[in-house]
């Protein structure tokens, strides 16, 4: 049997329209949820300006690039994560989800765990289509 040696899956993963929209869709809800309760007025402005405080926060972390990141993903089944200048080991967990436009990819890096997102739009077709298809191997092989 031979081993074929195939070049590491890297995966650039940059700015996603889809992010954006669900960031300011989901605050948007919460604000017209806030509206519809039989509060005091004085607590809905409360709930209100928390709510928007929370989507600059992240709309300030999506205009610094925090959701950036390049992953890749070795011929010897490891996982490495672009961090500063250096790759790291990190280690994808059984609990990452996989679906048709998202990925949300639960990592240990260090011993502390982190979420990374991917959205389809984030990433070219086909680089997405790879890694959909190596993590659903990789929980295959887990169970």
């Amino acid at each position: 049997m031979s081993a074929k040696s195939e070049a590491p899956l890297l995966i650039e993963v940059k700015q996603s329209r889809y992010l954006l929209i669900l960031i300011i869709l989901t605050h948007s809800l919460a604000i017209l949820s806030v509206l519809m309760l039989s509060l005091f007025f004085g607590l809905k402005l409360l709930f209100i300006s928390l709510i928007f405080g929370s989507l600059y926060f992240q709309l300030y972390r999506y205009k610094q690039e925090f959701y950036l990141f390049i992953l890749k993903h070795t011929t010897q089944f490891s996982w490495q994560l672009l961090d500063k200048a250096d790759f790291v080991e990190v280690q994808v967990l059984g609990s990452s989800v996989v679906s048709e436009w998202l990925i949300v990819l639960h990592v240990l890096i260090d011993k502390k765990r982190r979420s990374l997102l991917v959205f389809q739009d984030a990433v070219p077709a086909e680089i997405y289509r790879q890694l959909r298809v190596t993590l659903k191997i990789i929980s295959l092989t887990e169970r």
